[in-house]
């Protein structure tokens, strides 16, 4: 059965949103990252829509800039979704989650 979805990240996901953004800004620019942001666009191993295991880190003001302009949609183009994925695996590899 599918746990229930918590809006507050749990310390082990808290933990791995540190941990994620110890990495850049991941729309490119080189800047360090100061949150984490939750993909729009879909994973088949995704539990919810906001699942916190499936974040990429991202500068606080590229953060903001993403969702004012609503580059959201383009997501698949942009391939945050793939980064949130393969940041997840290597995270699980480490025993990080």
């Amino acid at each position: 059965m599918k746990p229930k979805y918590n809006p507050t990240p749990t310390a082990r996901e808290k933990a791995f949103h540190q941990w994620a953004m110890q990495f850049p800004c991941a729309c490119g620019c080189g800047q360090q990252s100061t949150v984490v942001h939750h993909p729009l666009t879909r994973h088949p191993e995704q539990r919810w829509r906001r699942d916190h295991e499936y974040v990429v880190p991202m500068n606080g003001f590229c953060h903001m800039d993403l969702h004012r302009a609503g580059h959201e949609r383009d997501e698949p183009f942009t391939g945050l979704a793939v980064k949130a994925y393969e940041l997840r695996w290597r995270a699980i590899d480490e025993g990080r989650l």
